[in-house]
């Protein structure tokens, strides 16, 4: 193990209230495309006709529901992926009482489904669903399983509890974030490019003691970070956990 490993390890095992701040690139490894990156979801929906932050938009749910609902059971619905070892790692630490919880960007729910509990979901989940007339909720393996577009009660369109593009974030949940931030004395970001905002500036309110990026690119928070590791996220946690 190299010395950047080795004191990323010993940040780790010393640290109590860690804070976990996670982007696309954990899921990468679960299969799950990231959004942005040449080949990512970004390019793959592109292919669709219409610019992707507009299938993605409250605006596109308004003008076309039913388009709405075909995009995102084609498109977005993950049947098959599952957690990865750093969801699992992650999830293991707060088992252990030894971290705070996770603030994810992602919507796939894997930290969910990893046994993480502490999760703030700055863009949503699509583990939740819910009618947009009546406000029903339904779970995803509901709606997979059943192949359920519309809702059970009144007959309106479903849709994924995510943030769509022209929505605001939830006040809750940022509060929420920079609380968990705010007392931590660790803070691991992973996988994340930190430039979306408002997630990324999240970062900002970070108090504590060591400040850790483990990215595949560089951040524009590398320079203030401890360790920096511009590596695979599961390569880093299988050597740190060996």
């Amino acid at each position: 193990m190299n010395q950047k490993m080795e004191h990323l390890k010993n940040i780790i095992n010393e640290a109590n209230d860690i804070t976990f701040f996670t982007g696309a690139g954990v899921s990468v490894a679960s299969g799950v495309p990231d959004f942005r990156s040449m080949g990512g979801l970004f390019d793959e929906i592109s292919k669709e006709g219409y610019a992707p932050e507009y299938l993605l938009s409250a605006e596109y749910l308004q003008n076309d529901p039913e388009g709405f609902v075909d995009f995102y059971h084609k498109r977005l619905l993950l049947a098959d992926k599952q957690p990865n070892a750093v969801h699992q790692w992650i999830a293991q630490l707060e088992h252990e009482h030894r971290s705070l919880g996770v603030i994810t960007q992602n919507i796939d729910g894997l930290h969910t489904d990893a046994g993480s509990t502490h999760v703030d979901e700055l863009h949503g989940t699509l583990n939740r669903f819910y009618c947009i007339q009546c406000h029903h909720q339904y779970d995803k393996a509901s709606v997979m399983t059943h192949h359920i577009r519309h809702c059970e009660k009144c007959g309106s369109p479903i849709r994924p509890d995510i943030v769509l593009y022209g929505e605001m974030l939830d006040e809750q949940t940022i509060s929420n974030a920079i609380q968990k931030i705010k007392a931590a004395d660790t803070l691991v970001v992973l996988g994340s490019s930190l430039v979306v905002q408002p997630a990324a500036g999240l970062i900002s309110y970070f108090e504590g003691q060591h400040l850790i990026i483990i990215n595949k690119d560089a951040t524009p928070y590398d320079r203030t970070a401890d360790v920096v590791i511009h590596d695979d996220m599961v390569s880093v946690v299988n050597a740190i956990t060996e």
